[in-house]
């Protein structure tokens, strides 16, 4: 397909502003500082009370690079000038600014500081302090990252900061998370940006919690909008471990687990499944299917969820880190071992395995005045998995719906067959065949970059990123028969591979000058991004060697049944930046924000998009008419701002042809000859989605060890690209216009108390989210988006929409009034021309509500009936330390979400139920809530209409994680290293809810805007570990 330029056209154009800045970079090199006098500065940190040594501090010349770490002792040495100051930080404590003026050694005390308001957020191509940062900004704790023990950077961060919604889509291990920052704002992409030292990626799986040094959250447009397009659902911004100037470190840790199910679903045994057959049975017309005699001998029959379930699964990690450096440069490097099974599957079948090698480096010259480096991860990781996908790749589903009626395996060790219901198949043998599969991910990401300090403020930088990707994927389907509809005659070996590359060029400008207590900074830059891929699959049949290691194409032996497919592509975006900061006397600060993005997904017409953000703070409390001694700092903030939202594809802007399903047989003969029709119609006129939203906050410390931050925001996002129906005369069935229209909006907040009570430390965090979601346009005559069907059984009708007036996504059907207990209450409920509503539903049979009045249950009485989003998410952390002991606790809580309840297949009758089938109407007054049992051909449908019998509460507090370790550095001080800590953790061992099914956090949705469908959930494992953590 030929487009109107190509890629390298539109990057060209930003070869003249990188050439001048690299010529300027490169003419710093030649220019030099005088020299003067220095000499050796010896010191030891403490802490202002007792006196005890304090390892890690920094202490480092006031507005230089030059510093040191204090070692195991407090200890530092350092090369200082008379006329330098040393600033010595460390976190939790107040800074002190002290002048050398001659001195050759120093004694530095610390005392236990005014809580986070001195830290180092990063914002975006550069850092600022927190106190005078103007936009919503988290930054999360690492040390909580790191004791939660997960295997994923994403999961760690849940119930970390307010207003970050991260739920399970799928528990098997290598799987995603899906994360929505203040709420989803579009039908296409809505998964934020994660920014990794400066790299943009979509995906961080391959991170090790380890390797993490800061993680900062942008929730805000006036703090996003540097990223532009890339931004409109949020940025997460990830920095990595940095070297330190300080004599070389080893640290090391690991720990070792086992993973068990935290919870089963209760299913019917085989008498009470018998019992319940036969009445659907006799409610349907029909004979029972079992003799009282015969129900007497059915037992308990086969507990499936147990028979799937790899119980004490393993999981394990080793993390080995390095770093050191001099005046002249600094490094940061680890290797790291990962390894994880699943609870569900065979040994080894569910596993997810990772290596990462990471080398961070930087290097000064010249005196300062040049710095290069980088920050290179080279990760290689293995998963294998069991289906965890719709109804038709499911696992989880399977076993929730097979009868308990026959055995797992047979008398002669085999797979079971059910001689029962020939159509169903063994699950556990369905798990075991259909999953045999292996992929592998090799990927190296990271940065180089140049930076050039030519005088004082002034920094130029250069950062060339890229992010590389091979993927291989392998799979064999053996011969196996299971029963009527599951069975495969032939064995197949499938392959793939699949290369995914990315670079991305910053080149930035940035001055800082202070004059008096005017503060002022202007950054300026150009941002190139280029991305490629291509995939290339195939399978054949029939193989001379079966198994998994034989999988490969050419073992296939039936020439004909080989398929060879692939694709490949490319796009390109091209940006302008800038960002100007002012503040006066840390008192006034503002923040304006400019980008400009162009990106191939768009014509002529729109291809570029521009997006502003302004914002501004106040710090009453460095007024002289504010100075009260229980309020140690409050700043009040507010900002605006505007992002845009690629989408998904590329071109969308132009016509498409296709081939598929078009042949055409001329006259008798047999030859289909390809034809092809355009499917889409051209629009030029396609312009960027864009989120605009406005935000209100404070930031205050109280009594010095409370901090409180609260946030009031807006969130609207317009002009999705939305797919329509065409006229015929056209040829083409959609067109993509730009139209829809959501609101989020809500509130944040963040409470947090730490105080030290002589050896006695405690930490406290609470954070709560309210967001409410509403779409308030769409671009069509219904102003609807439909929902898929058969998600849930084969013939389901939809039950999840987008619409103007309500949540997106939101679960739409039938109200009902409880259920009809005899025949007069059905006679009863009349229309207001006196006929029955409901003229053929019998007594057990449930009661539709008439919401429009007209007599007749149909689809116009069809409403929302579920939201799935939850009226508010919170978290609540807790750290605690007494001499060598350490406990944290952390929770995690969503409360008022709705789930649909879609494991049980209505599609066939004979499908086993959950144990809340008991409590069916069995006659009059016995159930008000569950209809009797049919076989699903009664005419009053009770489960065939979508309706709230499917909604249930998702609801649940979860304690996330329970850390318990103690440091025998403290019984043993002599040791000659820093920390010697053995430590126990659990991770979701606890969870409360009213929801009957596996597992309450459901992500899982048909597509991205969907969520909180239960078609059967692959569950979070309850993990005990232990592990061992030493630094030198």
């Amino acid at each position: 397909m030929k487009t109107a330029y190509k890629i390298h056209d539109f990057v060209a154009a930003s070869w003249g502003i990188r050439g001048i800045l690299l010529i300027a970079m490169l003419l710093t090199g030649t220019m030099t500082i005088a020299q003067t006098n220095s000499h050796q500065l010896e010191g030891r940190v403490s802490t202002a009370g007792k006196d005890e040594p304090l390892p890690g501090a920094s202490v480092r010349v006031k507005g230089t690079a030059n510093g040191a770490i204090s070692d195991v002792n407090g200890r530092f040495h350092l090369q200082v000038k008379d006329e330098d100051s040393l600033e010595v930080t460390l976190m939790g404590f107040d800074k002190q600014v002290i002048a050398v003026k001659g001195l050759t050694s120093i004694s530095v005390r610390l005392s236990e500081g005014t809580k986070t308001i001195e830290e180092i957020v990063v914002v975006g191509y550069g850092t600022e302090k927190k106190k005078l940062v103007t936009g919503a900004i988290d930054h999360v704790n690492t040390k909580q990252l790191e004791e939660n023990h997960s295997l994923r950077v994403d999961q760690a961060l849940q119930g970390q900061t307010p207003g970050v919604q991260i739920s399970t889509v799928s528990a098997q291990p290598g799987e995603s998370m899906k994360v929505r920052i203040r709420g989803t704002g579009t039908v296409g992409t809505a998964d934020p940006i994660y920014i990794v030292d400066g790299v943009p990626m979509s995906d961080i799986s391959y991170l090790n919690s380890a390797d993490i040094a800061g993680v900062d959250v942008l929730k805000d447009a006036a703090s996003s909008a540097i990223y532009g397009s890339r931004g409109a659902n949020g940025v997460v911004l990830i920095t990595t471990i940095k070297g330190k100037n300080a004599q070389t470190r080893i640290s090391y840790d690991a720990y070792y687990g086992v993973q068990n199910p935290t919870h089963k679903t209760a299913l019917l045994n085989a008498h009470d499944y018998g019992v319940i057959m036969n009445e659907m049975a006799i409610n349907s017309g029909n004979s029972p299917y079992f003799t009282t005699q015969q129900l007497s001998t059915l037992g308990k029959g086969t507990d499936w969820q147990e028979a799937m379930y790899n119980k004490r699964a393993p999981m394990m990690n080793h993390s080995l880190n390095f770093s050191g450096g001099n005046d002249h440069s600094v490094y940061s490097s680890s290797l790291s071992y990962t390894k994880q099974d699943g609870i569900i599957g065979f040994k080894g079948q569910s596993r997810y395995e990772r290596v990462n090698f990471r080398l961070n480096s930087e290097h000064k010259m010249y005196k300062d005045l040049l710095t290069f480096g980088e920050n290179l991860t080279y990760s290689r990781s293995a998963k294998s998995g069991v289906g965890v996908s719709n109804i038709y790749d499911n696992t989880m589903h399977g076993v929730l719906n097979v009868s308990p009626l026959f055995n797992v395996y047979d008398s002669t060790g085999a797979f079971g067959k059910s001689a029962w219901n020939v159509g169903e198949a063994n699950p556990v043998a369905l798990m075991y065949y259909k999953y045999q599969n292996k992929n592998t991910y090799d990927r190296i990401a990271g940065n180089a970059f140049l930076q050039a300090t030519p005088i004082k403020g002034l920094s130029i930088r250069s950062d060339f990123g890229i992010n590389l990707l091979y993927t291989n994927t392998n799979s064999y389907t053996p011969i196996y028969d299971l029963s009527t509809t599951e069975y495969n005659i032939h064995s197949q070996a499938n392959q793939g591979m699949q290369r995914d590359a990315t670079w991305n060029w910053d080149n930035t400008v940035n001055y800082q000058r202070q004059v008096g207590k005017h503060n002022i900074s202007a950054l300026v830059g150009l941002n190139t991004l280029e991305t490629t891929y291509f995939f290339v699959n195939g399978y054949k049949q029939d193989l001379t060697k079966t198994g998994l290691d034989n999988s490969i194409i050419n073992n296939g032996t039936t020439d004909s049944t080989q398929r060879i497919y692939g694709s490949k592509g490319s796009s390109a975006l091209l940006s302008y930046f800038g960002r100007i900061g002012y503040n006066y006397a840390e008192k006034y600060m503002f923040t304006a924000i400019f980008r400009v993005d162009g990106s191939t997904a768009f014509g002529s017409n729109n291809r570029y998009g521009r997006f502003p953000s302004f914002s501004a703070g106040w710090v009453p409390t460095n007024e002289a008419f504010l100075h009260v001694n229980w309020l140690n700092f409050l700043k009040i903030r507010a900002g605006w701002g505007q992002n845009g939202n690629l989408p998904s594809s590329q071109y969308q802007y132009l016509s498409t042809i296709s081939t598929q399903y078009l042949g055409y047989y001329f006259g008798s003969g047999d030859v289909a000859y390809v034809g092809a029709a355009p499917i889409k119609t051209a629009n030029p006129d396609l312009k960027w989605e864009t989120s605009e939203q406005t935000n209100i906050g404070f930031d205050a410390i109280l009594f010095k060890d409370i901090s409180l931050t609260i946030d009031l925001y807006r969130k609207m996002t317009k002009d999705w690209l939305v797919s329509v129906n065409t006229p015929a005369i056209s040829g083409a069935t959609t067109a993509l216009v730009n139209g829809g229209d959501v609101r989020n909006q809500g509130i944040e907040a963040a409470l947090g108390w730490d105080h030290q009570f002589n050896d006695f430390k405690i930490g406290v965090n609470a954070n709560i989210a309210v967001n409410r979601n509403e779409v308030t346009d769409i671009p069509n005559k219904e102003k609807i988006i439909n929902g898929a069907t058969a998600v849930t059984y084969a013939s389901m009708p939809e039950f999840y929409r987008a619409q103007k007036g309500f949540p997106m996504g939101y679960f739409y059907g039938y109200k009902t009034d409880g259920i009809f207990q005899n025949t007069a209450e059905i006679a009863a409920y009349k229309g207001k021309d006196g006929s029955p509503i409901q003229p053929n539903a019998q007594p057990g049979d449930v009661r539709f509500q008439d919401l429009n009045g007209d007599g007749v249950i149909d689809a116009k009485d069809e409403t929302m009936i579920g939201n799935p989003y939850p009226k508010f998410t919170y978290g609540f952390n807790v750290n605690m330390g007494y001499k060598g002991f350490d406990l944290t606790l952390a929770i995690y809580g969503s409360q008022g979400n709705k789930i649909w309840d879609g494991t049980h297949d209505f599609s066939s009758p004979l499908s086993n139920y959950s144990a809340e089938i008991l409590g069916r109407w069995t006659g009059e007054g016995t159930s008000n809530k569950i209809p009797r049992v049919t076989d699903g051909a009664e005419l009053n449908q009770n489960w065939i209409r979508s309706s709230d019998l499917y909604i249930k509460n998702g609801s649940f507090l979860r304690i996330k994680s329970v850390n318990l370790g103690y440091d025998f550095k403290k019984l043993f001080p002599e040791m000659p290293i820093q920390q010697l800590r053995l430590y126990v953790s659990g991770t979701n061992l606890f969870t409360f809810t009213k929801y009957k099914g596996i597992d309450p956090e459901i992500g899982y949705g048909p597509s991205g805007w969907a969520s909180g469908i239960d078609v059967g959930t692959y569950p979070q494992p309850k993990t005990l570990l232990v592990g061992l953590s030493v630094k030198f």
